[in-house]
């Protein structure tokens, strides 16, 4: 053959295929664009040195490999679909001789023409919008402006390597699509699937237990610790149970829609249910796939826009002073308590440095211990990583015990506590009885003071596990029964606590470098002590780092939210379209037996309703039944208020809903001038 005849053939396909291949390639261009611009974020340093600005870069990076993984996924879904409506036409040139090898060199230069399109233009996009996406996103991270242009060439090589490797995937799928189909499979590829399909009673069982299984996790977590835990598991029992039981039950019901007569034998009906029930396993994993991106993007922008318009309130509740100081110990030592009388100092002769008057002093030392609580007693034998692995981590609490006479002298009370005996605080729930056992140690519970929690410790509120606070006769004398407990490596569970809250009358600036000099001072004075962990912060220090971080979540789920969207437009737009031509002679002869054009588009409404709105309703439902275990996780960051995430939802729902229904309009139209 002459050379140049492929890359003809190739070429002349996509053009007359345009209605198939321009939304491919587009999304394509899209996918490249949003790639780079995340690379661009994530690795050009823009944001190097600004306050927040690396724990925002990271946010981006993670989106580039969302952006990978799903750009794989897409793009085969998409190109499985446009290959799908083609193969008859591979089936004709395979009757006129064409071998494997020949229509896989089509492929080959269909794909190549794609993917230069696709790198090319995508390319062109995100560096021209790349300037744009770094002013959105300084803007919501609120850190500096800067004013040059750039275009890194680490961001345009991986841009070009990782979609070189995707398109290379696509294109190996490609010909295993129509290679390894005979020719009469491929001329007939149209015709697949025109028998109704069987009502799958055991697929709608499976998928409704897989959903109720998802639901039951989602509405019954109680604690973070277990909703970090299980929300993964809840999200992919609720996929396997939406696509199950839409497959399966949109079989099911147009059943129940043909068995009701005064519903089926209407116009505007009786053409709609028929069609649907001759491709309703395919509708199935189209509908089940639009419905599980509508829900992605009101779970991400609900909860990410939740964050971002709560970081105040987010960084007040885990630095409510100025400035905060911890150290951390692990295993019993008497001297520990002269340790806490030392650190004190430091915090004066800081102060006394930087000038600042100290307000709101809340400093204090506490022993720690961590079990398994139930029924009012803390096990603390359940240290093997088996048994760790299989138990009810809601239950899992921390005990804290604080010196009655701190306690009085720290936050200014009058209590007094005798030998066995304790005032019991607890958070999240925990059900205390008369006597508390820890460990082998009974106490018994004379005052609870539940309601001072949060003044002795606010941002317990944000712990991963509860928190039980008992003020004890002398924390030596208990910390002493708890000296032999090991965890499953070896290590003391016990641990000694020191901690220092206060507020100053300095400026941001005097805060921050207050906070800086008096964690030098701890660190001089625990280094040599072997202490595990200490740190010193201060509120505004860490505003940079909430807002960035709160930020780039807000900026990644947008422009995810923007791709999943925009994916719901492509599958959408190619399941009208195929269905357009597969339907294109059954809306021709009834028009020849009568039907008029106000009938057909009636009944293409009526089946657009029916099939479309489904997802819709899902994802609603879904979003649903996961907000409180969303709140459970966003409770991890700082943010208990859940009127605003109700109204950050209620917001994303209307939003998404009105975009949704300008699509159907969109793509119903399509629909209707393919078949009329």
């Amino acid at each position: 053959m002459k050379a140049g005849f492929y890359p003809r053939m190739a070429a002349n396909g996509m053009r007359k295929n345009g209605r198939l291949y321009a939304p491919y390639i587009v999304t394509c261009i899209l996918m490249v664009a949003v790639y780079y611009i995340f690379h661009f974020l994530g690795y050009s340093g823009i944001m190097d040195g600004m306050p927040g600005g690396h724990t925002a870069t990271d946010m981006m990076q993670i989106g580039t490999y969302i952006m990978t993984l799903f750009g794989l996924l897409f793009l085969f879904y998409t190109q499985a679909t446009l290959i799908r409506g083609r193969k008859k036409e591979f089936g004709l040139y395979s009757m006129l001789g064409m071998n494997r090898f020949n229509l896989g060199r089509i492929l080959f230069f269909e794909t190549l023409f794609t993917w230069a399109a696709a790198t090319a233009g995508g390319l062109i996009a995100g560096i021209g919008l790349s300037k744009l996406a770094e002013l959105g996103f300084t803007k919501l991270i609120d850190i500096p402006v800067r004013y040059t242009f750039s275009v890194p060439f680490r961001s345009v090589i991986m841009t070009v390597l990782t979609y070189s490797a995707i398109f290379f995937l696509i294109y190996l799928n490609s010909v295993r699509q129509v290679g390894f189909a005979s020719p009469i499979e491929l001329v007939t590829a149209d015709k697949a699937g025109e028998k109704p399909p069987r009502s799958n009673w055991l697929a709608g069982t499976v998928g409704l237990a897989s959903l109720g299984a998802g639901y039951s996790i989602a509405l019954r977590i109680q604690q973070p610790m277990s909703a970090l835990m299980w929300f993964f598991v809840a999200v992919i029992l609720i996929m396997i149970g939406t696509y199950s039981l839409l497959i399966a039950g949109s079989v099911i019901l147009c059943r129940i829609l043909q068995k009701d007569r005064n519903y089926y034998y209407r116009t505007n009906h009786f053409v709609s249910v028929s069609s649907m029930m001759y491709r309703m396993k395919r509708n199935g994993a189209g509908l089940a796939s639009i419905c599980i991106l509508l829900t992605m993007i009101l779970v991400m922008m609900s909860s990410t826009s939740s964050l971002y318009t709560g970081a105040e309130q987010c960084l007040n509740t885990r630095y409510p002073s100025e400035v905060v100081a911890f150290a951390c110990k692990y295993g019993y030592d008497e001297n520990l308590k002269d340790l806490g009388e030392k650190l004190d100092d430091d915090l004066k002769a800081a102060a006394g440095e930087h000038g600042a008057k100290i307000t709101n002093n809340r400093t204090f030392y506490e022993w720690s211990i961590t079990g398994y609580f139930e029924d009012s007693k803390l096990d603390m034998t359940l240290n093997s990583k088996t048994n760790m692995a299989f138990i009810n981590y809601d239950r899992v609490a921390q005990v804290l015990f604080i010196d009655v006479d701190v306690y009085n002298r720290v936050f200014g009370y009058h209590e007094t506590v005798a030998p066995g005996e304790a005032l019991v605080g607890t958070v999240k729930n925990i059900e205390i009885h008369d006597v508390i056992t820890i460990g082998d140690v009974p106490f018994k519970v004379t005052k609870r003071i539940d309601d001072r929690i949060s003044e002795i410790d606010p941002s317990v509120a944000v712990s991963a596990c509860p928190g039980i606070f008992m003020i004890v006769n002398d924390i030596n004398t208990v910390a002493k029964n708890y000296t032999g407990y090991k965890d499953y490596d070896g290590s003391p569970m016990l641990a000694w606590f020191w901690q220092c809250r206060f507020d100053t009358d300095l400026e941001s600036d005097g805060q921050v470098a207050l906070a800086g000099t008096l964690g030098k001072y701890i660190k001089e004075d625990l280094l040599p002590l072997g202490f595990d962990n200490s740190y010193c912060e201060s509120h505004e220090a860490e505003r940079g780092d909430f807002v960035g971080t709160f930020g780039g979540l807000f900026f990644l789920g947008i422009l995810l939210s923007l791709i999943f969207l925009i994916s719901c437009v492509i599958i959408m737009y190619y399941k009208q379209i195929s269905e357009g031509f597969e339907d294109q002679s059954r809306f021709d002869i009834m028009q020849k037996v009568g039907m008029t054009k106000e009938d057909i588009r009636k009944s293409i409404n009526s089946q657009m309703l029916t099939v479309f709105l489904v997802p819709l309703v899902f994802a609603c439902i879904h979003l649903a039944v996961v907000l409180p275990i969303v709140h459970k996780l966003l409770m991890l960051f700082g943010l208990f208020d859940i009127p605003r995430l109700l109204i950050c939802s209620g917001v994303c729902v209307l939003i998404c809903g009105t975009v949704y229904a300008v699509i159907y309009k969109a793509t119903s139209n399509a629909y209707y001038r393919i078949v009329s």
